[in-house]
């Protein structure tokens, strides 16, 4: 007993529901994108491309003759769709590594032809996909600020860790770099500090605490309002390396953590001082805006599954991997000196720094 026609063409409709549907979305945001193609005749060509699939006039409708074969509809299916994918990709310029794995349940739908012709149809809607994931990437990036970019143009280094920090808003770890003099922590000072090239994971939380009063022949006991505190902050984001340039910055992160980790023993000038101060700052100035913390905890994980990129530009060889997590635990610390000018009301209203230019959490 052959297949009816109507399930399969039930099946097409939906496909060009979604494709419509992604088409829009990628017409919506071309505006805002520099091309020098125009929206109309994107979606005249488009709609030209289509070839009207699921609509009263198509072949493909569910009210349409079933006198075509099988495999004749899967061809022409892929042939319809495969050109509309085609001529949007053209159009934008772009490709995708995004893929769909949707072969497997369309092997369950169907055999033979038909089912190979829906297979390479889904490969081509999965490229559309990616590519118009892409497009929709690109205005999602229109609010970085001008130098804060992550990545540069194709052939320069992949993560520009020397913008202008005063504008950038990535997550950063700073301190006072004229304790050290290095060569190492250079590129730190160059870059404003460590700064995470992607969005870290970041846990911040504040508590009030109080102290529990029983009095006798009572039902319910009293809280007497102790303190308030900032708890400790967990940062744990990824690092890439690309170049030797990205390893090299990778090695003076990580140096620097393990040095923040430690007091200054033994010789030197500040010998029996403890650990440096850092500031931390990134999302703006309602998040973290320059708030004076010790580095409590450092770890870095090397992996076993990645490749190591070889760096001799300290003068020794080592090798790097070119995929890291690298995770610290800070804790505010506010002198009294500006805790005595704190106002609740000057907090509630914004004003989340002091006129030193400390910022509160």
């Amino acid at each position: 007993m052959s297949l009816p026609i109507n399930p399969i063409a039930a099946l097409v409709a939906k496909v060009s529901e979604g494709l419509t549907a992604a088409t829009n979305a990628a017409s919506a945001a071309l505006p805002s994108i520099a091309t020098s193609v125009e929206k109309a005749e994107l979606d005249a060509k488009i709609a030209f491309r289509s070839g009207g699939i699921g609509t009263n006039s198509s072949p493909f409708s569910p009210g349409a003759s079933n006198n075509t074969t099988l495999s004749g509809l899967g061809n022409q299916i892929q042939s319809r769709v495969g050109g509309a994918v085609s001529s949007l990709r053209t159009l934008a310029g772009s490709t995708s590594n995004i893929t769909a794995d949707i072969s497997g349940s369309l092997n369950k739908l169907a055999g033979g032809s038909l089912a190979t012709g829906l297979q390479s149809l889904a490969g081509n809607i999965s490229r559309g996909a990616g590519m118009l994931n892409n497009i929709l990437s690109l205005t999602r990036g229109a609010n970085l600020p001008s130098g804060g970019e992550l990545f540069l143009k194709q052939g320069a280094p992949a993560i520009k860790l020397t913008s202008n920090y005063q504008d950038d808003w990535r997550v950063r770890i700073n301190t006072n770099w004229e304790i050290f003099d290095n060569s190492i922590f250079k590129k730190l000072e160059n870059s404003g500090g460590v700064v995470w090239p992607y969005n870290p994971n970041i846990t911040v939380s504040t508590k009030a605490n109080y102290t529990s009063v029983d009095p006798v022949h009572s039902n319910y006991p009293f809280a007497a309002y102790k303190n308030s505190a900032v708890d400790d902050i967990s940062i744990s984001g990824e690092f890439s390396c690309e170049t030797e340039a990205d390893a090299a910055y990778w090695i003076a992160a990580t140096t620097f953590f393990k040095t923040a980790t430690k007091m200054f023993f033994g010789t030197g000038a500040n010998a029996g001082s403890p650990p440096i101060i850092c500031h931390l700052s990134g999302y703006g100035s309602s998040i973290f805006n320059n708030v004076p913390v010790i580095i409590k905890t450092f770890s870095v994980d090397l992996k076993d599954d990645v490749n190591y990129i070889n760096c001799d530009s300290f003068g020794t060889n080592t090798w790097v991997p070119i995929m890291s997590t690298i995770s610290v635990t800070v804790q505010p610390l506010y002198n009294r000196r500006n805790l005595r000018n704190f106002s609740l009301e000057a907090y509630t209203s914004g004003q989340l720094t002091t006129p030193s230019g400390v910022g509160y959490i």
